[in-house]
């Protein structure tokens, strides 16, 4: 008898949680909006973690059905991850990889997290490589266990052309095709 109101206790308990994400998610949008305009002044000072944290703001939509109604963008968040990036910025480098390898959702972005577990976030694992390489290389601003585990899960699905592409990549990283309409170029929102 125990069990089954545990059982019941727990079930209850996640039905009413669902009934409350509309409204988390609601307000971490918000919030995100509104330290939006503070956020860019801080970041036209060209330092990386200035532009890593708009990119945070702006990161990410998942492709799926709610993305019309986000705040979030692809676009705006990778140029801002790119200029971080290639400052050799350890966490941009690691966000790029997380958003190119098709794992953008993180944080309370709850509605996002839910639209993505339907497999429609894009990738380039050639490119996602390049910037999990550098991450695990970064010695300084990222977490070296983190980069290593991202950069080993991309080498078990990258194909020997998106390893080769990776490679070729590497040589002018800085120069390397970076945000989100160069690397998808057939995207649905070319804006910055």
């Amino acid at each position: 008898m125990k069990n089954v109101f545990s059982l019941l206790v727990l079930t209850i308990s996640l039905l009413l949680d669902g009934c409350y994400t509309p409204v988390i998610e609601g307000a971490q949008q918000g919030y995100d909006a509104s330290q939006r305009e503070s956020l860019k002044t801080e970041a036209e000072s060209n330092d990386p973690v200035d532009e890593y944290n708009l990119g945070n703001n702006y990161c990410c939509q998942g492709g799926g059905l709610m993305d019309d109604a986000s705040i979030y963008d692809n676009n705006k968040a990778t140029h801002w991850y790119c200029r971080a990036a290639r400052q050799g910025y350890g966490p941009a480098q690691l966000q790029l990889a997380r958003i190119y390898s098709g794992h953008a959702i993180r944080g309370l972005h709850i509605v996002l997290r839910a639209s993505a577990l339907v497999g429609t976030m894009e990738n380039n694992l050639g490119v996602a490589l390049m910037w999990a390489r550098l991450a695990a290389n970064n010695k300084g601003d990222v977490n070296i266990d983190d980069a290593t585990e991202l950069q080993n899960e991309i080498m078990e699905k990258a194909t020997s052309k998106d390893r080769a592409r990776a490679t070729t990549l590497m040589r002018k990283w800085r120069t390397a095709s970076c945000e989100w309409a160069e690397v998808f170029p057939q995207s649905k929102n070319p804006e910055k």
